[in-house]
C-alpha cells in the first residue's frame, strides 16, 4: 500500500547577519536569483541554522544523508513569515547552503538575502536586533522510520516519546521529497506535529490517523458483478 508523504515543520535558529564590504562573489551569488545584478546596499544577508541531526522536541531526527539532501534543495526556496505560504509573499530567498559540524551535531546552514525595501525595514530590524531569532523549515518526506523497530511508524505500535526497554522512541525522517520554504517564527517550529492537507495535527493524532488509513480494509470490485 502506497502511503501519502508527510509534510512537517522542523525548528532552527537565526545565527548571524553577514557583514559585507565589496564582496563581489556574494553579490554574484545573490544576483543569480534576481532579474538584474543587485547592488550591495540593496539587500541584507542572514545565516540560519535551519535543521540538524539531533532528536528534537517532537521526537524526530534527520539522518545525516537527508541533511545533505536538504542542503542541496534549499537554494532557490523562499523565506516566509510563520509558514504563511497562502496569505503572504516571501520576505527573502535562500541562495546558498552548507553543512556545519559541531561535535556530534551536523546542521544545515543556508544564507538568505532580504531586500532592503520600506516594506522589509521592520522585518530586517527585528532580525538584526535579536527579536526575531527562531526559524522553521517546511518540507515533505516519505518515511517516518521508528527508532525502536526500524519499521514505518505508521505501521507499528510504538509511540514517539515513550520508552521501550530503556530506549526512548523517536522517528527518523527519511526520504525527504521537497523543501517547501523556510520561515521566521515567533516560537520555533509552529507545527506541533505532522501536517496533512494544510491542517496541523498533533503528533499522536497524526500517527493515529495515518495508522487507521494504513489498516483500513481494501474494497475490491469486480466488473462482472454488474453484468449479471
Amino acid at each position: 500500500m502506497e502511503l501519502e508523504p508527510f509534510v512537517f515543520r522542523h525548528d532552527g535558529v537565526l545565527i548571524a547577519s553577514r557583514e559585507r564590504g565589496g564582496d563581489a562573489e556574494l553579490n554574484r551569488e545573490v544576483s543569480r536569483f534576481a532579474l538584474r545584478e543587485l547592488r550591495e546596499e540593496e539587500f541584507a544577508v542572514f545565516t540560519l541554522d535551519l535543521c540538524n541531526n539531533q532528536v528534537d522536541k517532537h521526537h524526530s531526527r534527520f539522518p545525516e544523508g537527508e541533511l545533505e539532501k536538504i542542503g542541496r534543495m534549499v537554494p532557490g526556496r523562499p523565506l516566509m513569515e510563520r509558514h504563511d505560504v497562502r496569505g503572504s509573499l516571501p520576505r527573502g530567498m535562500f541562495f546558498r547552503s552548507r553543512l556545519h559540524r559541531d561535535g556530534d551535531t551536523l546542521s544545515v546552514r543556508p544564507d538568505v538575502y532580504v531586500l532592503r525595501t520600506e516594506e522589509n525595514h521592520d522585518f530586517i530590524l527585528n532580525i538584526e536586533g535579536g527579536v526575531y531569532r527562531e526559524t522553521s523549515i517546511g518540507f515533505s518526506f516519505g518515511l517516518p522510520e521508528c527508532s525502536v523497530c526500524k519499521k514505518d511508524m505508521r505501521t507499528c505500535d510504538h509511540v514517539p516519546g515513550q520508552s521501550y526497554s530503556g530506549e526512548r522512541c523517536h522517528y527518523v525522517m527519511r526520504d525527504v521529497l521537497e523543501v517547501i520554504e523556510g520561515s521566521v517564527v515567533s516560537s520555533g517550529s509552529q507545527g506541533t506535529g505532522f501536517v496533512a492537507q494544510a491542517r496541523a495535527l498533533p503528533l499522536v493524532d497524526a500517527l493515529s490517523a495515518a495508522r487507521d488509513s494504513f489498516h483500513a480494509p481494501v474494497e475490491v470490485w469486480s466488473a462482472g458483478i454488474w453484468n449479471r
